[in-house]
């Protein structure tokens, strides 16, 4: 139980040294609608919204099937060095995959719902990101992402031990890789586990969840709205 615990940790540190920041989403966001008004200056705020959320899924999923072989590319994502540094090679493709998977994630809930709290972009992003990854290695439970149970369930995470949460989906993501391990054990017990291709269909798998997700939070959150009682006069 120790030793899983560390391993959980582990993961979950390395993955927090080097995932994108919110603030950081914020301007890779901005980066892309600019691009895409420049290129469509009639562009409506709809369609920029699915062709930048479409960008972001395409871009983390192909860094994710090279992740792989990061080692060999620092230059390509940010924080390999970091990552190389912290814990070797071997156990780069998992941290690097997972960071990728959160910096996707964190990248949509910004341009889906940029009114979204830095704090609850990051939040959201993480257990959206566990999760998602989770359900697609078929071991979530029974509530699934991107439906109204789904969204509920988010934000139920979110008014309680947020922390706590993550850590346990940590712990889950540990356990599921360790499960795939073919290769080499590597320090948290964690295999070099899955090739570009997985990496790829994994990581896109989590962008497709989490954009219905964030679409479907950002529906919820303006009916909300629209149903709150008038004050009194």
């Amino acid at each position: 139980m120790t030793d899983k615990t560390e391993n959980s940790s582990s993961l979950m540190k390395m993955v927090e040294a080097i995932a994108i920041a919110p603030e950081d989403a914020r301007v890779v966001v901005d980066q892309y609608k600019a691009q895409a008004r420049k290129s469509s200056p009639s562009i409506t705020d709809e369609a920029i919204q699915k062709l930048v959320a479409d960008k972001i899924i395409q871009r983390y999923s192909k860094l994710a099937a090279t992740s792989g072989a990061t080692t060999a590319i620092p230059g390509a994502v940010p924080g390999i060095g970091t990552a190389v540094g912290m814990i070797g090679g071997g156990a780069v493709d998992v941290s690097i995959c997972m960071k990728l998977q959160v910096d996707m994630t964190m990248c949509l809930a910004i341009a889906i719902n940029d009114g979204l709290s830095n704090e609850d972009a990051k939040h959201m992003s993480y257990i959206i990101a566990l999760y998602g990854s989770l359900e697609q290695m078929g071991s979530a439970g029974a509530t699934k992402l991107a439906t109204k149970a789904g969204v509920r369930m988010i934000n139920k995470y979110l008014t309680g031990a947020t922390l706590t949460t993550i850590k346990e989906l940590f712990k889950r993501i540990g356990i599921e890789f360790t499960k795939k391990a073919t290769l080499k054990a590597i320090p948290f017990g964690v295999g070099v586990i899955i090739g570009g291709g997985a990496n790829y269909a994994l990581t896109r798998y989590v962008g497709k969840v989490a954009r219905e997700t964030f679409l479907l939070d950002l529906k919820e959150r303006a009916e909300k709205k629209v149903h709150l009682p008038e004050p009194n006069p």
